[in-house]
């Protein structure tokens, strides 16, 4: 019987481990897509109020249309590479993480549970990454943890 408990132990203690890693993972993604998405949004505005101010002063065309330049690529940059749902999509994940983490602390853990829960989080955030926001596996599944 100690085996057995021993065996689960281990596989609480390896899910337990694989759930903080993907939870670090989400945390850095978090914070590096937020500052790609925030200066290419505020970078774009910033750009396109010099561009304005400066077309007011003479002999300086060149600088503004370089800053409406710089603004338009920014925008198409922003909205071509979806950094507003990476963003998004790692926050809610590392949110989702620090719930089965919380699960996993309990006296008495539900693994098989905390597991299909950390499968369909993993799916999820694929979804959301790639696909609409609104597309979440579990809907799709018929199952709702």
């Amino acid at each position: 019987m100690s085996e057995n408990c021993e065996a689960v132990q281990t596989e609480k203690e390896r899910l337990e481990a694989s759930i903080k890693q993907w939870q670090q993972e989400r945390k850095r993604g978090q914070v590096f897509w937020s500052a790609v998405h925030h200066s290419a949004l505020f970078g774009s505005i910033i750009c396109s109020i010099a561009a304005g101010a400066v077309v007011q002063m003479d002999d300086q065309q060149m600088l503004a249309s370089a800053l409406t330049s710089i603004a338009a690529v920014l925008t198409g940059i922003a909205s071509y590479g979806r950094f507003d749902r990476k963003w998004r999509s790692n926050r809610l994940s590392r949110s989702e993480a620090d719930r089965m983490l919380v699960d996993m602390a309990s006296a008495k853990p539900n693994i098989d549970a905390i597991r299909e829960q950390y499968k369909l989080a993993i799916e999820k955030h694929d979804a959301e990454v790639v696909g609409d926001i609104d597309d979440d596996p579990r809907q799709q599944s018929g199952s709702m943890p």
